[in-house]
């Protein structure tokens, strides 16, 4: 029985992996098709369901969201960051418990550079809070 088990649990790691991936690289391909921040709006727009789909529980959306910081650094598109994050949450590709918990570990560049919308999502979480 153990060894039945041990071949389903190493099929699902494989399986979760496989699904991270694939998401890291979904996510790297929409950021890589807009040469201009202005351009991200219509692409997420077509591909947002697609996300939706596959970013449903918090650690595949941090997948997404460590994918984007990754990028950001890598292409030096930091200022990027606040507005691609906007759009995801926008879109309800990304939740905005998820994204304030990255926030919190994410690079300092990026911390500075999304400031002034994690300030937004915290005010709107406690706007949200208090109509309860």
């Amino acid at each position: 029985a153990r060894r039945w088990w041990r071949k389903i649990s190493d099929h699902y790691k494989a399986v979760v992996s496989t699904q991270s991936t694939g998401l890291m690289h979904s996510t790297r391909a929409l950021l890589e098709l807009c040469p201009e921040i202005k351009e991200f709006p219509k692409y997420v727009k077509y591909f947002g369901p697609m996300f939706m789909k596959l970013a449903k529980d918090r650690d595949s959306q941090m997948v997404i969201l460590d994918e984007i910081e990754t990028w950001a650094l890598e292409k030096s598109r930091v200022a990027d960051t606040q507005k691609i994050l906007h759009i995801l949450y926008n879109e309800d590709v990304l939740e905005e418990s998820n994204i304030l918990e990255w926030a919190d570990s994410a690079d300092d560049d990026i911390q500075t550079s999304i400031d002034k919308f994690i300030v937004w999502l915290k005010e709107a979480e406690e706007e949200s809070s208090e109509s309860d």
